[in-house]
């Protein structure tokens, strides 16, 4: 299916739906923002469990718009009880999407420390006047830089292999983190780039959304949201992904 059929999909399913995804996105921004707010308070601790707390709720409001698109039952914060009754099997997942990206997370962490060790040396260099030590600093700062653009590009192409984790993870609930990421890997294997097609093809909306003062997000996120499911859905087939073939979506 092609993007623009995916977007179609999307908006056939939340016929008649709109106001309660709109509500529904209002709820979670307000939610999340108290959370925060009050989190934020509590120093340092307050920090680590609005991190903590923030990624179950994120699925549980992902696990929303699946529902809508498959027209089942859920109610405006229902994203809370789908996150906490989660909330060990999304931190597995989430695990082991890190054990699989480990390799360019550590090259990213390297040279950035590189790029930032260069470019202090570089000034400090320029301070006491050393030339040669400039040379030799910069040298290892633009070294630092290209590394950490490649490793950010390597980081973000490998992790759009995980991208349909937590889709999975609705659909089947029984299955290990480490299945559920290999899962993906194997449905996102040739479609990342139609993945990433999809979500650019919504750039103009979201520079329209801009102009209603953010008003319109409400809208443009359950058209993204419910448009991934029914990538998702493209690729695992009959919304499941046990022994399912995968179709791969075509370039609008």
């Amino acid at each position: 299916m092609t993007s623009s059929g995916l977007k179609t999909n999307a908006r056939e399913a939340l016929k008649g739906k709109w106001g309660k995804a709109a509500l529904i996105v209002l709820c979670y921004g307000i939610i999340n923002w108290v959370i925060s707010f009050v989190l934020n308070f509590i120093p340092v601790i307050g920090s680590i469990a609005s991190t903590i707390i923030s990624l179950p709720i994120s699925y549980g409001f992902l696990v929303c718009f699946i529902k809508l698109k498959r027209n089942e039952e859920v109610n405006y914060v229902d994203f809370l009880s789908f996150g906490f009754s989660n909330f060990g099997k999304v931190w597995g997942v989430f695990g082991n999407m890190l054990l699989k990206l480990i390799i360019p997370i550590v090259l990213f962490i390297i040279f950035i420390i590189l790029m930032a060790f260069g470019g202090a040396a570089t000034i400090v260099g320029s301070i006491v006047s050393s030339s040669s030590a400039t040379a030799g600093f910069s040298g290892i700062m633009i070294i630092g830089l290209i590394g950490y653009i490649v490793s950010l590009i390597y980081l973000i192409v490998k992790g759009y292999l995980y991208s349909l984790s937590y889709y999975i993870l609705y659909d089947n609930p029984d299955k290990t983190g480490k299945e559920i990421v290999e899962e993906s890997a194997r449905l996102m294997n040739g479609n990342r780039w139609n993945f990433f097609w999809l979500g650019l093809s919504f750039f103009g909306w979201a520079i329209l959304a801009g102009f209603t003062f953010g008003i319109g997000v409400l809208w443009l996120t359950p058209y993204i949201l419910v448009s991934f499911v029914a990538f998702y859905e493209s690729l695992a087939g009959n919304n499941n992904t046990n022994n399912s073939e995968v179709t791969p979506v075509q370039e609008n």
